[in-house]
């Protein structure tokens, strides 16, 4: 196996066991606010009045930004519906900002209607544990602090049928790009779901891929190695199709079906 830099942390826990978001403007490096205030400026042309706030997570809001390596993760909160949001401008955008900033890997652009976000804990964990407001009323403040362990799962419930759908997706005709986009997205959710198969009783809460290896690792020795494969091609993501079934359907399907043990085990209590 090649070896993979510890790179990643666990978000802090207050004394009542509470997540400590650790996102904050002044963590921003400089060189990234300008990039920032280009999509901000999109965001608002495009939404208008609808536009209710505009988010940041992922690295570079902790002041953790990579240069080549980090995206710029940004998301609306919109008063519109559902079928009324139009993101299909975020391909201009993004190739916008990466040619006129190298150092942007990217720029990830979504809308969530407010409408929904009462019922959607995915966001709702998002906002308050790992973003910055950069636009509009922060709605942080109006969403409960969240604490590690079963209401802060986001992906172990949809894990099965993303496995089912990926060996699915790997049978049809698809560029070798696409194979390796998705290759490094059905890892990621690997991971995160291994790592939310036992955040629970390790009491912590990341998103970062090493720390979910290293965290499942402890709890699920036997499996380290198969989850090693997963960080691999997570980082160095293959356009082969058969190496990534072969992970899939292996370590992928067992954490799909431990998943389900553990969701029937707590949807019982």
């Amino acid at each position: 196996m090649s070896e993979i830099k510890n790179i990643g942390a666990f978000l802090e826990i207050d004394a009542d066991g509470y997540i400590i978001n650790p996102a904050s403007l002044e963590k921003i490096q400089e060189k990234w606010f300008k990039p920032l205030e280009e999509a901000k400026e999109e965001y608002m042309a495009r939404f208008g009045t609808a536009l209710h706030s505009l988010y940041l997570r992922g690295s570079v809001p902790k002041g953790q930004g990579i240069d080549e390596i980090s995206d710029l993760d940004t998301f609306a909160v919109v008063d519109l519906s559902e079928d009324e949001i139009d993101i299909s401008w975020w391909k201009e955008i993004n190739d916008r900002i990466k040619e006129k900033y190298p150092f942007v890997e990217g720029v990830e652009i979504v809308a969530i209607p407010i409408s929904q976000l009462s019922e959607s804990k995915g966001d709702q964990i998002m906002i308050k544990t790992q973003s910055i407001c950069l636009y509009g009323t922060d709605l942080a403040s109006t969403i409960a602090p969240f604490k590690p362990g079963f209401e802060t799962t986001q992906h172990i419930q949809s894990i099965e049928k993303k496995v089912e759908n990926t060996l699915f997706w790997l049978q049809e005709d698809k560029s070798e790009e696409k194979v390796a986009k998705k290759c490094a997205w059905i890892m990621k959710q690997l991971l995160r779901s291994g790592f939310e198969l036992v955040m629970e009783r390790s009491g912590k809460y990341t998103r970062d891929l090493y720390p979910c290896y290293e965290t499942f690792s402890e709890f699920y020795p036997e499996k380290k190695d198969e989850m090693y494969k997963v960080l691999e091609l997570a980082i160095s993501p293959s356009a082969d199709k058969q190496v990534i079934q072969k992970v899939v359907s292996g370590i992928g399907q067992w954490v799909a079906d431990e998943a389900e043990r553990y969701l029937k085990g707590h949807t019982s209590l």
